[in-house]
C-alpha cells in the first residue's frame, strides 16, 4: 500500500520539524516564517505501508495572492494527495484553525494535528481533544515534533484514516452566504472547467474574490470578493466558540516572553538594540575568530611552498601552488569568519529574536513603501542572495516583490566577506570590524534608497503591510544550530572545489601564458586594461578591472584573482603587494564597487526564474550604476580629506 500524505499549516508552526520526524529528514528549521518556499516530500515505511509524505510551504489561506499561498494551494487543488494534514500550533490555535476551516471543505480525508503540545503544557496550558475533536469532524493528534511525542499515534491515525469513508465536511455560513453559495453552484456546475473540482470550495473562494478563482469561474451575476469580510467574520467567530470550548488556561502570568517582547520590540529602544547586536556579531566574527584565520593562512603557505621546493617542472609547480592551492586556500582562510558569522546569525534566528527586528524595522520600512517582510528578504541576503530572492515569494505584493528582488542583491552576502575582509584587514588593519561592519550597514542603506527609488521611478503604489506571527523565544538547540550553519556555510566549501577551483585553474592560465609566469604580459592582462579604460576615474588599473570581470562568476574569486594577478602573492606578500600598489581610498573604493556591482551568475539565475527576463537586464544595467556612482563618491570624498 502506497499513501500521498500532504502537511499544511501556518509558517512557523513546525510543520517542518513533524516532516522530519515523520520521514527522518533534516530539512532545516529556522524558528522563522516562510523557511519552506518549495514542496519537499521525503518517504516512511510504517507497519507495511509506504507513505509519501510531502512539506507545502506555510501559508495563512489557500488563496492565491502570494507564491506560498498559490504553491500550496495548487498542490492541494490539482494533485489531491489521499490525506491531508493540517498542523497547527497548540500557543496559537487560532490562524491554525481558520486554515483548517478553508481546508477541510477541499474534500480530502484531513487529520489534525496540534503541534508543541509539550510548550503548551509548560505554559499551563490544556487542550481538550475529544472537544476538539467533535467540533472540527476530523481525527485529532497532540504532536511534539521536539520530543517526538504522538508521531507513533499519528503514522497510525493516516493508516486508520487512509481505510476509512471519506467525510464530507462543511463549515455552515450564515444564511444571506449560504443562499449566494447554493445560486452559484447551481450556475457554475454545469461548467466543463469545473468537472472534478470542490465545487462549494470554488465558489468560497469566488466570493472572497480569489483571483484564481475569478478566472476559473467566469463572469457571474454576483461581484467577486462582495463577502471577503462577512466570510472571516463568520469563520472567526465559530472558531471563538471552538476555542472557547477547548482552551484551558491555569497561567494569567506575564510571561518572559511577553516582558521580552516589551524591550526588544519598544519603538524607541528596539533598533539600537539591533544595532548594537548586529555589530557585537560583526566584531565576534571578525576580530575574535581570526587567530583560526591565520593559522588556515599558514597552513596553506606552508604547503605552496612546500610543493614549489618538491616539483622540478616550473609550469606544473606553479599550477598546483600559484593556481590551485593559493587559489582555492585563498578562500577558504575565511571560512572561520563565515562559519562564526552565520552561528551567531543562527542564534538570533533560533532564539527568536530576527523576526522581531524585522517588527521593529517595520515602521521604516512603511515609510519606504515596503514592509518588513521584505526586511526579512533583506536579512536572508547576508546569507546568500539566491535564497533570499526565493523567500519574496511570500510577498503577496507583486511590486513590493519586483522591488524587493532588485534591491536583495545590494545586501552584503557572504560570498563578498573574503573581499570586505581581504582589503579591510591590508588597508584599515586595527579597524577591520568596524570598517566591515559599516560596509554592511552601508549594504542595507543602498538597498532601502534602492527600493525608495524604484518606487519612485518605476513602481507606483501603495506601502504593504506587514502581517507576521512572532515566534515564540526558545533556547536555541546545539543539533539546529550545526544545521543552520552547515546549511548555509557549506556552499563556501562546494564552491571552493566546483567553481573556484576550475576558475583558480582558468585563470592562472589566463595569468601565466603567453609570457610564461609574467602576469603583466598575460591574456588576463590584456583583459583587464581594455575594461579598465571605463573605470580609469576611479583609479581601477587592469588587476582590480580583472578582479572584478571574474568576480560575476562567484564573489569569492575576485580574491584568488588578485592573489595571482600580484605575480601569485600569498598572506604577506600580497599584502605588501597590495599596500604599495593602492591607497586606502582605493581600497574603500573598490570595496564599495564590490558591494553593489552585478550580482553572481546563480542570483541572475534566481532573478529570471522569479521576476522574468526582462529584470535580468534591469539589474546588470542598474546595480553597475549603483556600483558606479558609490565609488566615484568614495574617490571625490576621500580625495577631499586626504
Amino acid at each position: 500500500m502506497a499513501l500521498r500524505v500532504a502537511l499544511c499549516g501556518n509558517p512557523n508552526v513546525g510543520k517542518t520539524s513533524l516532516f522530519n520526524a515523520l520521514t527522518g529528514m533534516r530539512q532545516y528549521v529556522a524558528n522563522w516564517a516562510g523557511v519552506t518556499v518549495e514542496v519537499k516530500e521525503g518517504i516512511r515505511n510504517w507497519r507495511g505501508a509506504k507513505i509519501d509524505f510531502v512539506d507545502l510551504p506555510g501559508t495563512y489561506s489557500l488563496s492565491s495572492f502570494s507564491t506560498d499561498e498559490k504553491i500550496a494551494r495548487d498542490y492541494l487543488l490539482y494533485k489531491t494527495p489521499d490525506i491531508l494534514i493540517i498542523v497547527i500550533d497548540a500557543l496559537s490555535m487560532k490562524q491554525g484553525l481558520y486554515l483548517f476551516l478553508e481546508a477541510a471543505e477541499l474534500d480530502t480525508k484531513t487529520i489534525l494535528v496540534v503541534n508543541a503540545i509539550d510548550e503548551a503544557r509548560k505554559q499551563g496550558l490544556y487542550i481538550d481533544k475529544q472537544e476538539l475533536a467533535k467540533h472540527t469532524g476530523v481525527p485529532i493528534v497532540l504532536t511534539s515534533a521536539v520530543t517526538g511525542e504522538g508521531i507513533d499515534e499519528l503514522l497510525d491515525t493516516i493508516l486508520k484514516v487512509s481505510s476509512s469513508e471519506k467525510k464530507n465536511l462543511q463549515f455552515i455560513f450564515g444564511e444571506e452566504i449560504e443562499k449566494m453559495i447554493k445560486t452559484l453552484e447551481t450556475d457554475i456546475m454545469s461548467k466543463p472547467p469545473l468537472k472534478g473540482f470542490p465545487i462549494r470550495w470554488i465558489v468560497t473562494k469566488y466570493l472572497e474574490g480569489d483571483p484564481e478563482t475569478v478566472n476559473l469561474i467566469g463572469q457571474t451575476e454576483v461581484i467577486p470578493g462582495t463577502f471577503k469580510e462577512k466570510i472571516a467574520q463568520e469563520r472567526y467567530k465559530h472558531i471563538d466558540l471552538i476555542l472557547k470550548e477547548v482552551l484551558k488556561s491555569s497561567s494569567t502570568n506575564l510571561t518572559i516572553s511577553d516582558a521580552l517582547d516589551h524591550v526588544l520590540t519598544h519603538k524607541y529602544i528596539g533598533i539600537p538594540i539591533f544595532l548594537a547586536l548586529m555589530y557585537m556579531t560583526f566584531t565576534f566574527a571578525f576580530q575574535t575568530i581570526q587567530p583560526i584565520s591565520d593559522a588556515i593562512e599558514l597552513l596553506f603557505e606552508t604547503l605552496s611552498n612546500f610543493v614549489r621546493a618538491s616539483f622540478k617542472n616550473e609550469i606544473v609547480s606553479s599550477l598546483i601552488a600559484d593556481g590551485i592551492i593559493s587559489g582555492v586556500g585563498s578562500i577558504l582562510v575565511f571560512v572561520p569568519n563565515i562559519f562564526a558569522l552565520f552561528l551567531v546569525l543562527g542564534i538570533m534566528e533560533e532564539s527568536g529574536y530576527l523576526p522581531r527586528a524585522a517588527f521593529v524595522v517595520d515602521r521604516i520600512m512603511y515609510s519606504l513603501k515596503l514592509s518588513g517582510r521584505s526586511f526579512m528578504s533583506f536579512l536572508l541576503g547576508f546569507g546568500c542572495t539566491v535564497p533570499a530572492i526565493m523567500s519574496t515569494r511570500g510577498i503577496s505584493d507583486s511590486r513590493e516583490r519586483t522591488i524587493t528582488v532588485l534591491s536583495v542583491p545590494f545586501i552584503s552576502c557572504s560570498a563578498r566577506l573574503p573581499v570586505y575582509l581581504l582589503i579591510a584587514s591590508i588597508f584599515f588593519e586595527k579597524q577591520k570590524g568596524l570598517v566591515v561592519f559599516s560596509v554592511y550597514l552601508l549594504s542595507i542603506v543602498v538597498a532601502l534608497l534602492s527600493a525608495v527609488l524604484l518606487n519612485k521611478v518605476l513602481f507606483k503604489g501603495e506601502p504593504g503591510f506587514l502581517v507576521l506571527e512572532l515566534p515564540r523565544y526558545r533556547i536555541p538547540k546545539i543539533k539546529n544550530l550545526m544545521l543552520y550553519v552547515w546549511h548555509r556555510g557549506k556552499h563556501f566549501l562546494v564552491k571552493a572545489g566546483t567553481i573556484i577551483f576550475v576558475a583558480s585553474v582558468v585563470l592562472w592560465f589566463l595569468s601565466y601564458f603567453p609570457a610564461s609566469g609574467d602576469p603583466t604580459k598575460s591574456f588576463a592582462a590584456y583583459i583587464g586594461k581594455v575594461i579598465s579604460i571605463a573605470l580609469k576615474p576611479l583609479r581601477f588599473d587592469w588587476r582590480l578591472s580583472t578582479a572584478l570581470v571574474f568576480g560575476t562568476m562567484a564573489k569569492e574569486v575576485i580574491v584568488s584573482t588578485l592573489s595571482m594577478l600580484f605575480g601569485f602573492g600569498e598572506g604577506e606578500s600580497l599584502k605588501h603587494a597590495l599596500v604599495n600598489s593602492y591607497d586606502s581610498v582605493t581600497a574603500l573604493s573598490f570595496l564599495f564597487f564590490v558591494m553593489s556591482y552585478i550580482p553572481c551568475f546563480a542570483t541572475l539565475g534566481s532573478i529570471i526564474s522569479e521576476i522574468g527576463r526582462k529584470y535580468l537586464i534591469v539589474s546588470v544595467i542598474y546595480s553597475l550604476a549603483v556600483a558606479y556612482l558609490l565609488a566615484y563618491l568614495v574617490r571625490i570624498l576621500g580625495g577631499l580629506l586626504i
